[in-house]
């Protein structure tokens, strides 16, 4: 089997031997069946010098190409017309990422067994925080826990994927499409799903792993600069999910809950509090053209789509609001449950008290009917701490949630408390919440954590 690994780099000195490395030693015969295409896109700092002197080293498997900046979808573009027609697949890799060492083997043997054109592994955070770091597994990482399978986008529409790090495809098919070099951001994800759509299905390796490097002090990637520029909205709308409806209604005459899923799952991100430079980069007329873009593709995806997102209820709310009224927006919260919805956040630091709390959703002055939060231990009854909204919650300078509303429930364990039920009571009824065991949750995050560190060493 011959893997072919591109790797765009720019001023990526601080790292790219690292990446460079987590290739050459793959437990897969780097010599045997490798070929790294590296592709400097201008680069001004010494990482030039660095992918010359492993092209040196491995002259039958390295190579180093020079191009003016242009960005990523180009850069990629000529490492794909570059390779050696003998490759069967051609992999991505971001030059401060890495593969875990068993990867290339690993998609080997499942290729003797399955017939793909593509396959991604299993995704992790390598999350720098200075002196400590901290690894932690991606959101879709769900995809994975059935092992080794072959994913049906049309039978599985909630295993979406859009990120082009790790992921392999079959050369001959990846032929027939290139990278939109007009899109500096997501022109990765537009190339995946116009791949997916075409052939409907892809593997999953859930035994191998790629490590993405996440700079928590510096936070100067290109993914986050990108909401700063305006093309990453009305344009990027146009460019890249109109295209997936338009491309899902020309293959299977609808719009597919793949699609659906894949663009609220990713549109979401336009509401989080990191990226909140809508008032700051566009004007008002550019304001009302993204906002209308963003009704018309919302009424595609449909509220069904939306509410089942995993995301907080102020995101769902603001996107059913765009969804519902357009420009100018205006903010609806939703009708309140009977029973307020709340998501449990567990904190667990070794050495102090294990702490529950209930982040309320919804918008709440004081709980209804009297209500009140407990925690039930066999030493008996407590109730929460409650707490509210210091200042105003906002997204798009619009206020979502009014200073002073519920934040959240807060319950503070003795050490012996290891086993509780949560419980809603009002002056009629005791409705259960959840069941926390403490020590199994504590354990079960050491175990998580030592074995993801393991696996990345």
């Amino acid at each position: 089997m011959k893997f072919a690994i591109i790797m765009p780099f720019y001023n990526a000195e601080k790292r790219l031997s690292l990446s460079i490395n987590s290739i050459i030693k793959q437990s897969y015969s780097f010599l045997k069946h490798v070929e790294v295409l590296l592709i400097n896109d201008g680069s001004t700092d010494s990482s030039r010098t660095i992918a010359k002197r492993y092209a040196e080293k491995y002259p039958d498997n390295i190579r180093v190409f020079e191009v003016p900046n242009g960005g990523p979808a180009k850069a990629r573009n000529i490492g794909i017309h570059n390779v050696q027609e003998n490759t069967d697949f051609v992999g991505f890799l971001d030059a401060d990422d890495i593969l875990s060492s068993n990867m290339l083997e690993n998609m080997a043997a499942f290729l003797e067994q399955s017939d793909v054109n593509m396959f991604v592994p299993a995704f992790y955070y390598l999350d720098d925080f200075g002196e400590k770091q901290k690894i932690s597994p991606h959101k879709l990482n769900y995809r994975f826990m059935q092992g080794n399978r072959v994913v049906n986008i049309e039978s599985e529409p909630l295993a979406i994927h859009f990120y082009i790090g790790g992921t392999f495809l079959r050369y001959e098919s990846l032929k027939e499409f290139s990278f939109d070099e007009t899109l500096h951001f997501g022109e990765d994800q537009l190339l995946i799903t116009q791949f997916l759509l075409e052939n409907h299905n892809y593997g999953l390796i859930a035994d191998a792993g790629y490590y993405y490097y996440r700079d928590m002090k510096g936070k100067n990637s290109l993914v986050s600069s990108s909401w700063k520029k305006p093309e990453r909205y009305t344009s990027f709308l146009q460019k890249v999910y109109q295209t997936y409806l338009a491309t899902s209604k020309e293959k299977f005459g609808t719009v597919i809950p793949y699609v659906k899923n894949l663009i609220a799952y990713h549109a979401k991100l336009f509401f989080y509090k990191e990226n909140v430079y809508f008032n700051e980069i566009l004007n008002v007329a550019e304001q009302k053209a993204f906002v209308l873009e963003l009704q018309q593709i919302f009424n595609e995806v449909g509220a069904s789509t939306i509410l089942a997102l995993d995301t907080p209820l102020v995101v769902k709310e603001m996107m059913l609001s765009i969804s519902q009224n357009g420009w100018p927006v205006r903010f609806e919260t939703l009708p309140l449950k009977e029973i307020p919805l709340v998501t449990i956040k567990e904190n667990y630091r070794i050495g102090k008290p294990a702490v529950i709390e209930l982040i309320l959703e919804e918008q709440l002055n004081t709980l209804p009917n009297d209500g009140r939060f407990v925690a039930v231990t066999r030493f008996g009854e407590c109730s929460a701490e409650i707490v509210t909204r210091k200042s105003e919650q906002k997204i798009w300078d619009i206020v979502v949630r009014q200073a002073d509303t519920i934040e959240r429930a807060v319950f503070k364990l003795k050490p012996y408390q290891s086993k509780v039920q949560f419980f809603y009571k009002d002056s009629t009824k005791k409705t259960s919440i959840a069941d926390v065991r403490v020590m199994s949750s504590l354990l079960g995050k050491v175990k998580r954590n030592i074995k993801l560190k393991r696996d990345f060493k």
